[in-house]
């Protein structure tokens, strides 16, 4: 590969509480990984060791716990320490934060993160402002580290507005984004070339779960 290309590699999280106990979990309400979702991270670890084309030159995590707990665990093996940035957390859930999503669908009279043009509660992020960040996040990671390996640590929603970014410059266009979340602990992947041409290069890679029982995959967070 050439030099000047950059890898952005974006990992989504290991499995948290709050994915398996059904609740919407920000800053404030993350519980962290569960048992599996350690296993999951502990399974990526090996799989990201055995192949030292994807070893990094810097990692990068989300602020919120699940993330930072699973981006430990992948890179103990490098000697190196996770640098936390707030603007890769998720989508923030404003005053729904911490509520069961039975509740949040009773309350609400839609199931969360089915709509991404209005926030998921008064004091959320709308689905624009939420994709303007990620866009912005994104291109800063490029940007600071051009022609490196990057892990970053991230989110089901933030990887997957990555995944319709259109060109530099161009406004985020939500209405493609993947049907479902990426799996947990699964591995995305851009490069980016020295002239700004983002290419996709792989998008929710879980070979490394193979053997690992699943739990509640699909739930963005």
């Amino acid at each position: 590969m050439s030099s000047d290309v950059t890898r952005m590699i974006l990992i989504r999280h290991g499995q948290s509480a709050s994915n398996a106990g059904g609740w919407l979990s920000g800053q404030e309400t993350c519980g962290g990984l569960t048992d599996l979702g350690i296993a999951q991270a502990e399974a990526l670890r090996g799989r990201l060791a055995a192949d030292p084309s994807m070893t990094p030159d810097v990692v990068l995590v989300s602020t919120m716990r699940r993330a930072v707990h699973t981006a430990e665990i992948i890179s103990e093996p490098l000697g190196i320490v996770p640098e936390q940035h707030g603007d890769l957390m998720e989508r923030t859930s404003g005053e729904a934060e911490g509520m069961k999503i039975a509740e949040y669908t009773a309350k609400y009279g839609r199931a969360p993160w089915t709509d991404w043009e209005n926030p998921l509660s008064p004091g959320g992020e709308s689905g624009h402002d939420f994709g303007e960040r990620v866009l912005t996040a994104t291109d800063r990671v490029v940007r600071e580290h051009r022609g490196k390996t990057v892990w970053v640590v991230c989110h089901g929603g933030v990887i997957m507005v990555s995944a319709v970014r259109r060109w530099p410059g161009a406004s985020i266009d939500l209405s493609n984004l993947p049907v479902t979340s990426p799996q947990n602990t699964s591995v995305s992947e851009w490069h980016v070339d020295g002239e700004s041409n983002w290419r996709m290069a792989s998008f929710n890679d879980q070979t490394h779960l193979v053997g690992i029982t699943s739990g509640t995959a699909n739930i963005t967070g």
